[in-house]
């Protein structure tokens, strides 16, 4: 198939005079530069590689360029005469050059708009000779270039300082006359709220541990005080667990009845009406699932997207990071993590709403004495660290006494520690909960919960959590 542009996808008296207007007025390139054009945007071989010299030029210079540092610089790049001799270039240029700025900016949008329509050509003819992808291959594939296409259609906009103060004004004004520390979404830990200030929109929070600490549970937990205590809508991408089993968690949240018992049925007749009312009370609880085995990050934010429009979703949770898939190609996992953790970043400040992801940590954390996660520890990728706005470790002393065979203490009995390692607007520390282990569920610290034996009964049973937690017990050999 031949790879000729066809003439409507490109105009060389447009591209000309771009260039012309950069050679021969130079105080004018701040306006083609604010248009967002790159080199990129030129069909033409000698145009880009002439634009890529001046804007480079002009980084260095400023406002002190002129035509003929313009046309030193060409040579020294032997853009001249490599490519075009010295008058031919004059000639070609010269009669192109405009003044007028707002003339300027219109062919800068149409060179934009013809750049985009190439783009469009190029993907057309990519799925026309594709027949080695297969259907979902390659619709990832036209997804994921739409979705950079589209990213690049404008300029970011700025805003002066004065613009953005009565805003931030009204808002410390708004929290200094409510009566709660909780300026974001309650967690309904009120002890991490109050470290927090709850979770805000734009934020990407990761909430780690080890395999048995209970990340799955956590969130699930946060979901359900979100979606019935506060009556916001939730997402949920669950890689991991199948829909039938997060709802069963919550079932067993709501209506206290044991997980275990729930999964084979065992519902006593004392039981059934408080199940009843469990399903009832779920039934009308915000929260949407998407239990895809293998999700990748268009994918993602395409659902998310979607449950952003049709339910005005205000957290996304995600289960968990390492098993969404890139969809680019990348030379190392650690690379592809990495991109991974920057597009949901990005996802978090698109909708304006935060972005949980339950992450592993690396099998290093076992092979210390202190058992207490820390940042270093973050699995495959340092960007997931970097990108972060909050980092929160799980970490259950009774977990490790019961694989060490320990007698546990009274007050360490369902003790959990919630680490909150890293928080870019705010304080880090540790947070107490307590782990109710035959619900699976978390609950905020009290001080009877660790001062006197919980009257419930310990069901902790190595098979049924290896289960639960996908725990590998190989890793703690």
């Amino acid at each position: 198939m031949s790879t000729i542009l066809p003439s409507r996808l490109y105009n060389p008296e447009i591209e000309d005079t771009i260039i012309g207007t950069c050679l021969f007025e130079p105080e004018l390139i701040e306006i083609v530069l604010s248009e967002g054009i790159k080199e990129t945007d030129f069909s033409d071989e000698l145009n880009r590689k002439i634009f890529q010299t001046i804007i480079k030029l002009w980084i260095e210079k400023g406002n002190v360029l002129t035509f003929d540092l313009i046309l030193e610089e060409l040579k020294k790049e032997r853009i001249i005469p490599d490519l075009i001799q010295e008058e031919k270039l004059i000639q070609r240029y010269a009669g192109n050059s405009i003044r007028s700025r707002d003339i300027l900016v219109e062919y800068c949008r149409l060179l934009k708009d013809y750049y985009l329509k190439r783009e469009l050509f190029n993907l057309a003819q990519e799925i026309l000779n594709a027949n080695h992808l297969k259907g979902e291959e390659l619709l990832e594939r036209v997804l994921e270039k739409a979705f950079k296409l589209s990213e690049q259609r404008e300029t970011m906009p700025y805003v002066s300082i004065a613009e953005v103060l009565p805003i931030v004004k009204e808002k410390i004004e708004r929290f200094s006359l409510a009566e709660t520390y909780i300026t974001g979404l309650p967690t309904g830990f009120p002890d991490l709220d109050r470290l927090t200030t709850g979770f805000h929109g734009g934020e990407f929070i990761i909430i780690a541990g080890r395999p048995g600490m209970g990340k799955t549970s956590f969130g699930l937990t946060i979901a359900k005080n979100v979606a019935l205590d506060e009556g916001k809508p939730v997402g949920i991408f669950s890689l991991e667990m199948s829909r039938d089993q997060l709802v069963q968690r919550l079932i067993s949240f709501v209506s206290h009845i044991p997980l275990h018992d729930l999964r084979l049925g065992k519902i006593t007749e004392e039981q059934k009406e408080i199940f009843m009312e469990a399903i009832r009370i779920l039934s009308s609880a915000p929260i949407f699932i998407n239990d895809a085995s293998s999700l990748t990050t268009t994918d993602l934010r395409l659902n998310a997207k979607r449950m952003k429009k049709e339910q005005d979703i205000a957290l996304i949770i995600v289960d968990y990071l390492q098993l969404v898939k890139g969809v680019g190609r990348y030379s190392s996992r650690q690379e592809e993590v990495a991109e991974v953790s920057r597009s949901l970043k990005a996802l978090a400040k698109e909708l304006d709403i935060p972005v949980i992801a339950l992450a592993q940590l690396s099998r290093q954390v076992e092979q210390r004495g202190d058992k207490r996660p820390v940042l270093a520890d973050l699995r495959e990728s340092g960007s997931i660290e970097q990108d972060a706005d909050i980092v929160m470790f799980l970490y259950r002393p009774e977990y490790y006494m019961k694989l060490k065979k320990k007698e546990i203490p009274p007050d360490q009995k369902g003790k959990v520690e919630i680490i909150v390692a890293k928080h870019r607007q705010g304080p880090t520390g540790v947070v107490l909960a307590r782990f109710v282990e035959k619900l699976s569920l978390f609950t905020p610290y009290t001080e009877e919960d660790f001062t006197t034996p919980p009257e419930e009964e310990d069901l902790f049973d190595i098979e049924d959590f290896e289960e639960d937690e996908g725990l590998d017990f190989k890793d703690f050999e």
